[in-house]
């Protein structure tokens, strides 16, 4: 996923971190994913799919939890490479994918040598796999650690590669997140302009592909960048909206940026208390999350509003937090400010020595961070990119003039074949359109054959209850019957209905025959962990008629106990649904008809029957059913067992 990942600084520009996938989960759908990928996990046992559930737990988790699913996918990844499983670029990339998410969670948390070691080995990886897409999220992810290291000269290096990368495989939302750290860079070196620039193209970039955490992060640093002109209401009215979407998303760390940054132009207006608002606020989700980054920016920002108001003792508590946590993570960026707010504090409090100190701290930091060579720099990378940009592009244009010559010659040539060709195939194709329209027509004939023979049976028990004199029941058997209908008109004129729309219909159509049987059978519809039921499809209503022979040919039988289960697996490419009973058997219900005298003969399995064999025809796939007759060990009959094969893919 793309993870924005901010850099502090006096404002808060956000710069934006890789891991696997394209988007951050939002906190209530992200929770939702990975307890079923957890659930999932729980019962598979092949390393292979082991390996990827955890991968998804990863993009799906907490920050928190990154670093045990990505310790586990390394684990599982050097055990098959030492085994020599194959294929070997499947664990390799897998590797990779846990060494981007180990290096994630300690640059979250400010271990950032951490972090470069593990981006940079995946990176490595990724490079020997080929992967372009997966190795420019590395370049991003280095370079952002050289950004927060004060060499911005080799941040922008690996930045403008990873651009050119992005640009080359066309990922628009990695061409929006380069654009957007690009911008980053330019606003650290104060030229505004430039960074507002790169900041509004990757605001259009996100809002054509509607990603709201994209469209936050743009709003916040185009808000940074007003910040830097010195334009306070408009850097406010940016801060708002963008703590506005990730209080949509419930993002607590973006929020804590957020409210950082309003905080900070309310304390530039001398707002005290409205900033020390919003500070407390940011600081409380840094402590509840552990956000070193943010806890020392905050911290920096709270001890100079003290300052300010004469509160020494909880100033310097603050200001030495704020350097100590700086040192730890080892961002320049809030050595400097930390510093020169203990330099001023050391000053107030007549500590000449402490205040010497810092000051001296202080200078250091800022020539690392503002010297003229890092402004040179990113001035002539963005030159050179440019200039290669341009050079790209001639050679593209000259490949294309020489394609378009070629093309001009060789078309004339192949015209009168791909016109003999277009005929046959039109003809073929003519005559494949009439063969699927007759047998189409055959199935809809089918269906509506089945439709009669189905009213008939419930107008049956609608008589039942009349003849009995139970109004109520016949009233409510009525209603539920209309709505199945309706339900059966609508369907009967789809090919194919989602797994989950056929066992809604079939629920309701026990729950009418239980009614009608006086509840002398129980039922239960299941499905296997890995069955998808809203995304495989069914020929409509094809299994009702099954549970209906099923009833009618055995449970009614039955004084009472009688069972009736449906369950759903995949096997291999097939979908497979097996429809058992404990009734008397097909045999013991014809013998029980004979000596009624009763002569009808069922028309439902016939045509179900057809059904099959015309789906075969016209999805070229088998479809297939098998009727088992059960016996329990003495011989004697037992139930039935019907089994249904479809094709995944209908």
């Amino acid at each position: 996923m793309i993870i924005c990942r901010s850099s502090i600084s006096p404002r808060i520009f956000c710069a934006c971190l890789w891991l696997a996938c394209l988007l951050m989960p939002e906190k209530l759908w992200a929770t939702k994913v990975e307890d079923s990928l957890l659930n999932q996990l729980k019962w598979e046992k092949g390393d292979t799919a082991r390996i990827k559930i955890l991968i998804e737990l990863g993009d799906a988790c907490d920050v928190d939890n990154i670093l045990t699913y990505a310790q586990q996918v390394m684990k599982l990844c050097d055990k098959a490479i030492a085994e020599k499983h194959q294929p070997e670029s499947f664990y390799l990339s897998g590797r990779g994918s846990a060494l981007n998410g180990i290096g994630y969670y300690y640059s979250h948390k400010g271990e950032t040598e951490t972090a470069f070691q593990n981006y940079n080995a995946a990176l490595k990886i990724f490079e020997r796999l080929g992967d372009r897409k997966a190795a420019a999220y590395q370049l991003n992810n280095i370079a952002f650690i050289y950004i927060n290291r004060g060499d911005v000269a080799t941040g922008l290096e690996y930045q403008y590669r990873n651009l050119k990368v992005q640009e080359e495989i066309r990922d628009t939302l990695g061409i929006a997140y380069s654009l957007n750290n690009i911008g980053h860079l330019f606003a650290d070196q104060h030229d505004f302009g430039n960074a507002m620039e790169h900041f509004r193209r990757s605001l259009g970039m996100f809002v054509a592909i509607h990603n709201k955490k994209g469209i936050a992060m743009a709003y916040e640093n185009i808000g940074a960048a007003y910040s830097g002109q010195a334009n306070r209401q408009q850097a406010l009215a940016y801060y708002r909206k963008c703590l506005e979407i990730y209080e949509e998303l419930g993002d607590d760390f973006y929020i804590a940026t957020a409210l950082g940054s309003c905080g900070y132009e309310y304390a530039k207006i001398d707002s005290q208390d409205r900033a020390l608002s919003y500070f407390y606020r940011a600081i409380a989700i840094a402590d509840k999350k552990h956000i070193k980054t943010i806890k020392s920016y905050i911290s920096t920002s709270i001890a100079r509003i003290l300052l300010k108001r004469g509160n020494i003792d909880s100033a310097t508590y603050y200001a030495t937090m704020a350097l100590t946590l700086g040192k730890e993570i080892g961002n320049l960026y809030e050595l400097q400010k930390s510093s020169g707010v203990l330099k001023d504090i050391y000053f107030a409090t007549g500590n000449y020595k402490g205040a010497y100190e810092m000051q001296d701290l202080e200078l250091k930091v800022r020539d690392s961070l503002r010297n003229e060579t890092n402004r040179k720099a990113v001035i002539a990378k963005k030159l050179q990119y440019e200039y290669d940009k341009k050079e790209l592009q001639l050679k593209l244009d000259n490949k294309k003039k020489i394609w378009e010559k070629n093309i001009l010659i060789y078309s004339s040539l192949c015209l009168a074949m791909v016109i003999c060709i277009a005929s046959l195939l039109y003809t073929r194709q003519n005559k494949l359109k009439t063969t699927v329209a007759r047998i189409e027509l055959e199935q809809q004939q089918y269906r509506a054959q089945m439709n009669p023979h189905f009213i008939f049976n419930c107008l049956n028990s609608i008589q039942h209850y009349i003849v009995h004199n139970d109004v109520m029941s016949a009233n409510k058997y009525l209603s539920e019957f209309a709505s199945l209908m309706r339900t059966t008109m609508e369907y009967n004129q789809l090919q194919a209905i989602v797994l989950q729309q056929e066992i809604a219909y079939l629920n309701s159509y026990l729950t009418l025959e239980q009614m009608r049987f006086e509840n002398k059978f129980t039922y239960e519809i299941s499905c296997s962990a890995d069955v998808a039921t809203f995304d495989v499809q069914v020929l409509p209503t094809i299994i009702q008629p099954f549970a209906e022979n099923a009833i009618v040919h055995g449970l009614c039988y039955l004084e009472n106990q009688g069972r009736l289960s449906v369950y759903f697996e995949k096997e291999g490419n097939y979908i497979v649904c097996k429809i058992e009973d404990n009734g008397i058997g097909r045999k013991a219900s014809q013998e029980i008809k004979s000596r009624s005298g009763k002569t009808h003969v069922s028309q439902g399995m016939e045509l179900v029957k057809k059904r099959l064999a015309l789906a075969s025809k016209l999805h070229k796939k088998s479809f297939s059913a098998e009727i088992i007759d059960k016996t329990d060990a003495d011989g004697r009959a037992s139930g039935t067992l019907v089994v249904l094969k479809f094709p995944l893919e209908v």
